[in-house]
C-alpha cells in the first residue's frame, strides 16, 4: 500500500551547469541539466488510467514520444544547431532556509546534525574505464535545455534507461519533462553511442502524484538510437540521422537488484558539475566520476522531501548534475557491469562546512522492482 503524502515544497528543482555537446567532430554546442514543467498526465500505454496515468499496480506511466512523428520531432529538436542556442541554467529556490541536504543540484532539506571528521574523499574517474552504458539525459523545461546523470538498465526489449524521478517529471509543474533524451557515453562534447529518445516514462505513482523521494527514480523506455552524420550541400553544412539500434546492443546495461541490505560496498557513477555551498565548482561535469564505499547501515530521512528510508554512501563530494546516476554493486572493473541498486537523488552537507559531502538514493524495494518490472515489458522497435 502506498503512502499519501502532502507535498511539502513547491515542487522540486534539480540542477547543473553549461555543458557542450559535440556531434563526432562537429562544432561544440552548450546544454545544461534539471528543473520544472505541467499539465494532466495523459497515456498512451496499454493497461494505464488515461486520467490518472495510474494503474493497478501503483506504476504511473506517461507518454514521452510514443509515435513515430513525436520520436522525429524530439529528435529534430536535438539537432546539432538546436543546441548551440541552448542555454546554462542553474536553479537557487530553496524550499526553507535552515537547509542542509539538497538535491544533485540544489541546497533543500534538513541535513543530519552529526558533526563528521576528516574530509571528504575527491571524486575520482572511474576505476579502469567508464561503463559505456552511463550518460547523460537531456530534455526541456518551458524554453531551456538541461541534463542529469543516468544509465541503461537491462530488459527483454534491451531498451531501459534509469534515472531519478525529478529527472523526467517536473512536480513542481505536475507533468513529465519535455524532449527527452539519453546519451550513453557522454565525455567531453562527445555522442559516442548516439542519441536515444525517450518513448514512455514509468515511475511509482507516490513520486508524481505526492512529491515523496522515497520513490525518486524513473525507468524510461527509449527508441533506436540515432546519431547525427554531417554533410554539405551547395556550401552549407548539414546533417542527417544515421540508425545506431537498440540502446544494450549498443552499450550494454547494468542488472537491477532489489531488496539488497544495508551497508554493502557501492560505486557511484554520475555527472557532477553544480557548486558546492561555499560556491566552488570542482567538477567541469564533462566526463564521468564516480564515488565508491560503503553504504551506512542504518536509513536516513530527509522530511522537507517526504524521504523515510534513504540510503546514503558519506565521503562522496558529488555536487549538481550527479541526480539519476547509478549505484552499482557487484561491479566488475574489467567488464564494467555490476547490479543498479539505487540512483543518485539527494546530496548531503553533513560536516555543515562548505563543501557537501555525501549522496543518498532511495532504497530499491519491492515498489520499485513493480516499476521496472512493467517498463521491462514494453517494446518500442
Amino acid at each position: 500500500m502506498t503512502r499519501k503524502l502532502t507535498l511539502a515544497a513547491a515542487g522540486v528543482v534539480a540542477a547543473a551547469s553549461a555543458v557542450a555537446v559535440m556531434w563526432s567532430q562537429e562544432p561544440a554546442v552548450p546544454a545544461t541539466a534539471v528543473a520544472h514543467a505541467a499539465t494532466t498526465p495523459v497515456s498512451a500505454v496499454t493497461g494505464v488510467n488515461k486520467n490518472t496515468g495510474v494503474n493497478k499496480n501503483g506504476v504511473s506511466a506517461f507518454p514521452l514520444a510514443s509515435s513515430q512523428a513525436d520520436e522525429q520531432r524530439v529528435a529534430a529538436y536535438w539537432s546539432p544547431e538546436r543546441l548551440k542556442q541552448a542555454s546554462s541554467y542553474v536553479p537557487s529556490t530553496k524550499p526553507s532556509p535552515s537547509t542542509r541536504s539538497t538535491t544533485s543540484a540544489v541546497e533543500v532539506g534538513p541535513g543530519d546534525a552529526k558533526t563528521r571528521t576528516g574530509a571528504p574523499r575527491a571524486a575520482t574517474p572511474p576505476p579502469v574505464a567508464t561503463p559505456p552504458m552511463v550518460g547523460k539525459v537531456f530534455f526541456k523545461v518551458g524554453d531551456k535545455e538541461y541534463w542529469c546523470s543516468a544509465s541503461a538498465v537491462h530488459s527483454a526489449h534491451r531498451n531501459l534507461v534509469a534515472t531519478a524521478g525529478h529527472c523526467a517529471y517536473a512536480l513542481s509543474q505536475d507533468k513529465p519533462v519535455q524532449n527527452w533524451v539519453f546519451v550513453p557515453g557522454y565525455h567531453d562534447g562527445v555522442a559516442p553511442s548516439g542519441i536515444f529518445v525517450g518513448h514512455t516514462l514509468y515511475m511509482q505513482e507516490d513520486f508524481a502524484g505526492q512529491g515523496d523521494f522515497d520513490r525518486d527514480y524513473a525507468f524510461v523506455t527509449v527508441h533506436r538510437g540515432f546519431s547525427w552524420q554531417p554533410y554539405v550541400e551547395s556550401g552549407r553544412l548539414k546533417y542527417r540521422s544515421v540508425d545506431v539500434g537498440r540502446l544494450e546492443d549498443k552499450v550494454g546495461a547494468f542488472r537491477f537488484a532489489s531488496g539488497k541490505p544495508l551497508g554493502r560496498a557501492t560505486y557511484v557513477f554520475g555527472y557532477p558539475a553544480g557548486a558546492n555551498p561555499d560556491g566552488s565548482r570542482p567538477y567541469s561535469g564533462q566526463a564521468v566520476k564516480s564515488c565508491d564505499g560503503t553504504t551506512e547501515k542504518k536509513f536516513v530521512s530527509a522530511p522537507t522531501w517526504q524521504l523515510e528510508h534513504g540510503v546514503r554512501l558519506p565521503g562522496c563530494p558529488f555536487t549538481a548534475g550527479a541526480s539519476g546516476g547509478p549505484w552499482v554493486t557487484g561491479y566488475n572493473a574489467a567488464t564494467r557491469t555490476g547490479y543498479l541498486s539505487g540512483i543518485t537523488s539527494l546530496t548531503w552537507n553533513l560536516s555543515g562546512g562548505g563543501r557537501l559531502d555525501a549522496v543518498s538514493t532511495p532504497y530499491f524495494n519491492q515498489l520499485t522492482k513493480r516499476v521496472y518490472a512493467q517498463a521491462s515489458k514494453q517494446g518500442t522497435g
